[in-house]
């Protein structure tokens, strides 16, 4: 059997509220920049966003968040596109790029099943999906397009339809389980070995030989 290898993760698409403010200063800000930001702060939960700590955070004064959104509720909305954006759209395309079907699903697994900087994204998405209404129907279409793309690749890979699905759902399943894991008990894959052993196994169980 052919092994395949999957490349080094890539940079983060997931801008950090510090890294934006060291690159856009002040009025320079656009919505994207604001957007970000937002999107980073939910790292810390959903409750966790406000226009106030935002603002202090990009060392900027509200005036210019006010200048792009009306108010939290607006800005949520606009950090929640830019997730499906780049957690659905962005990512797919960046692993379009390899040519192996197989190093895709590899690639995928790796990135996903860390739960760095965006699984904590994630997290708050998935636990903030149960109370807030607006989060609701982002979350349903990023999980049918991951779906999607996972009986993709699988189909890539050689099997048939029904078979295919199987193994995209079970695929994405423990995925979002591995999200709930985390939400309920936070420290289970804290350590940096126990998390690498566990992508490892993930990896043989959810490749088909």
């Amino acid at each position: 059997m052919r092994r395949t290898t999957a490349r080094p993760p890539e940079p983060s698409p997931f801008r950090s509220i510090e890294d934006i403010r060291k690159r856009h200063r002040g009025p320079g800000l656009s919505a994207e920049d604001w957007a970000d930001a937002a999107l980073w702060s939910l790292s810390e939960g959903v409750e966790a966003l406000s226009v106030e700590r935002l603002s202090r955070g990009l060392g900027v004064t509200k005036g210019g968040f006010y200048w792009h959104f009306k108010d939290r509720a607006d800005v949520l909305q606009a950090a929640l596109a830019r997730w499906e954006q780049l957690a659905t759209t962005e990512f797919i395309q960046r692993l379009e790029t390899l040519p192996d079907p197989r190093q895709r699903l590899q690639q995928l697994l790796a990135l996903t099943f860390d739960l760095g900087p965006h699984g904590r994204i994630e997290v708050a998405i998935v636990a903030g999906a149960a109370s807030d209404p607006r989060i609701q129907p982002v979350l349903a279409r990023v999980s049918q397009r991951r779906l999607d793309y996972l009986v993709k690749l699988y189909r890539a890979l050689g099997l048939p339809a029904r078979e295919a699905r199987n193994w995209a759902l079970q695929a994405y399943s423990t995925y979002v389980g591995l999200l709930h894991l985390a939400i309920a008990s936070p420290e289970t894959l804290s350590a940096s070995r126990a998390r690498a052993d566990y992508i490892q196994h993930v990896a043989r169980t959810l490749i088909p030989a």
